[in-house]
């Protein structure tokens, strides 16, 4: 997915030899996933306060989100955003702009516009798409353990089983609940040299660092 957004802006092989690691390690709670703007069709993404999603109501945005074309046909840039907009990443010009969901509606969906602060707004729904962490997860390039102690398995039923590897460094190939298939990374975060299963969440937190790009 990321590679696809990176190379409808032309810029495959800059990004490539920029990395670019994000973390969540301390957020107290996932959500469901992501909500990513649908740009191409929507100029202005409104924001709403607390909508009631009644049929037949109409909803007054409280603010919005403009986006911009600085140098090509496509949009590379925000406009306007609230004050303190501090959403999960944002990088147009990369293609990427995606935001927290904490939950996820019918109608209207709520997004985190503040990481730092855990502000959040309400979305149509319809005027984005939404990505579970799970599909989140299995477009990083990379993923490696916040604790170097923690143990890879060969299934995730055995645990027994478990080991410590190094480096502890993986590329996500299945998601499976708080499980991950993985192919074990050398140092180089290339060369596979083997597979197993990680557990890269527990309790609603991060147990991983992931790596968008190379």
């Amino acid at each position: 997915m990321w590679k696809q957004l990176i190379k409808r802006v032309g810029i495959t092989s800059f990004v490539l030899c920029f990395g670019i690691q994000v973390m969540l390690a301390q957020q107290s709670t996932l959500g469901e996933g992501f909500f990513t703007p649908n740009t191409k069709d929507v100029a202005v993404l409104y924001l709403y306060d607390t909508p009631n999603s009644k049929a037949g109501s109409q909803e007054r945005a409280i603010d919005s989100i403009t986006f911009t074309k600085r140098h090509g046909n496509y949009v590379d840039g925000i406009g306007y955003a609230p004050k303190g907009f501090e959403p999960f990443n944002e990088k147009l010009d990369y293609g990427i702009f995606i935001m927290r969901v904490k939950r996820l509606g019918v109608d209207y969906t709520e997004i985190v516009i503040n990481e730092s602060t855990g502000t959040t707004a309400y979305v149509h729904t319809y005027s984005g798409n939404f990505m579970s962490w799970g599909q989140f997860m299995l477009n990083c390039h990379s993923v490696e353990f916040i604790d170097k102690n923690q143990k890879v398995y060969d299934h995730p039923m055995v645990k027994s089983a478990g080991r410590i590897i190094t480096p502890a460094y993986f590329k996500p190939r299945y998601v499976m609940g708080d499980w991950m298939e993985v192919e074990i990374l050398a140092d180089d975060y290339n060369t596979v040299k083997g597979k197993c299963w990680i557990r890269w969440k527990k309790d609603g937190k991060l147990l991983i660092n992931y790596n968008l790009f190379a």
